[in-house]
């Protein structure tokens, strides 16, 4: 063999291993999920356009009328002494338009809040999606808690197996009683396999709020980690600073500017003019000086004062009752949030312990032929079932947290579940810049 063809057989070995061997299960942290969606979700990557209109809105309603140049030629082209050019009159002026009412300033306000209500909606938009994608998180996180979960079920029962043909070769355990074990080991193998399918149309669930591929195989977290939660009357106090309560006020200065508009614009402007007449006849040259102001009977804007007026307090009544909306919500989540809570704690201080005492005990009984199958199945059965709804209160209790975080505007999204144990004091609660920035 040559030197070249030796070297050929080390590389095709080479990439032979590296195909045989598992691809690296990589991780994603829940910052990197919230980072990627703030970067790269389809909706939020919409609002630069929109705030260069409003720049842009902002840059007309700043002009002001240009002025206006006016020629006129009288007395030419007619009979007798008008024949010709003889007695022509040429004029020129320039006029100026007036604006008054303080209509500049009241366009450039209402383009201001306009922008600002954009930049609102922004962050009730930005609040939803890391929500969102949060919800996505904790999804996959109770997703992996149940494949733990099977798998530790696969196990108790291959264990139990065992030890009925151990029981089987002596003659104790009848052939029933190992098939009925064996189906029920074949079934959570199933079961695990239906779990780490739905797995992966969560992954690509997750993926999908950054409009992306996964490329991360499990997420980290820890469900199990509980909140110190605040006090409901500081949740209530926050819930002054809410996104969608925000969004409303900003949405009431927008009509209210748009109404100091439709006052000042019902206000008539004046025009100024001044120029140089010629007098070709008489070879004489003159001043001209004008003034125009309109005579306005009616307000033009009447009506438009009228529909404002009644958009603004239809937003008053909205907001009102937006806030008492939220207030419901707000002690309802918290209300649920408490129940969950003692629900895990009686589970894992009372059920959780009785129920492994009771599966021991069986499970001694059973080798010493005290119990039956029937009784160690249902032994098995209880405390798996214990184990699992541990399972389902903490990703309830997360949701839940979640919703009252989407609610309210507390930094809950942005640390949880990692650092959930970081109590929260009432000084703290303003410090939620991070979500709504």
């Amino acid at each position: 063999m040559t030197i070249r063809t030796s070297h050929a057989a080390i590389k095709l070995l080479a990439l032979c291993l590296l195909w045989a061997m598992p691809a690296k299960a990589t991780e994603l942290s829940l910052a990197q999920a919230l980072q990627r969606t703030l970067e790269h979700n389809p909706g939020l990557q919409l609002y630069p356009y929109q705030q260069r209109v409003n720049d842009a809105a902002a840059i007309s309603a700043g002009m002001r009328p240009n002025p206006e140049l006016q020629v006129e030629l009288a007395d030419v082209l007619g009979t007798g002494d008008s024949r010709g050019l003889k007695s022509a009159e040429l004029t020129l002026s320039l006029s100026q338009l007036i604006e008054l009412g303080d209509k500049r300033q009241q366009r450039l306000e209402l383009t201001q809040w306009q922008s600002e209500l954009t930049e609102r909606q922004y962050q009730l938009d930005k609040v939803d999606a890391l929500a969102a994608t949060m919800r996505s998180f904790l999804q996959l996180l109770h997703q992996q808690a149940l494949l733990n979960w099977a798998e530790q079920k696969i196990a108790m029962e291959q264990q139990a197996l065992d030890l009925a043909k151990q029981r089987a070769q002596a003659g104790i355990v009848k052939d029933a009683d190992l098939s009925r074990l064996e189906l029920k080991v074949l079934q959570s193998r199933m079961e695990h396999k239906g779990l780490s399918a739905t797995k992966q149309l969560n992954l690509r669930l997750l993926a999908s709020h950054w409009a992306d591929q996964p490329d991360f195989d499990t997420v980290s977290g820890d469900l199990t980690l509980l909140p110190a939660l605040p006090a409901l009357a500081d949740v209530l106090t926050q819930l002054q600073q809410a996104p969608e309560l925000q969004w409303w006020l900003t949405q009431q200065r927008v009509l209210e500017s748009q109404l100091q508009l439709a006052k000042a614009l019902g206000q008539a402007d004046l025009t100024l003019a001044a120029g140089i007449r010629r007098n070709q006849q008489t070879d004489d040259n003159a001043v001209v000086l004008q003034v125009s102001l309109p005579l306005q009977l009616e307000n033009p804007q009447q009506g438009t004062l009228l529909a404002t007026q009644a958009a603004t307090e239809q937003t008053q009544l909205q907001q009102q009752q937006t806030m008492q909306q939220l207030q419901l919500q707000t002690e309802r989540s918290y209300l649920q949030l408490t129940q969950l809570s003692e629900q895990i704690k009686d589970q894992q201080k009372a059920v959780l312990p009785l129920s492994q005492q009771v599966l021991e005990q069986i499970r001694a009984g059973y080798q010493q032929g005290l119990f039956d199958m029937t009784d160690l199945l249902a032994a098995q059965q209880e405390i798996l079932l214990a184990k699992r709804h541990l399972i389902d209160l903490h990703y309830a209790l997360h949701l839940q947290l979640l919703e009252l975080e989407r609610l309210t505007g507390l930094p809950m999204v942005v640390n949880a579940p990692q650092a959930l144990l970081q109590k929260r004091s009432a000084s703290s609660l303003g410090a939620q810049k991070e979500l709504t920035q």
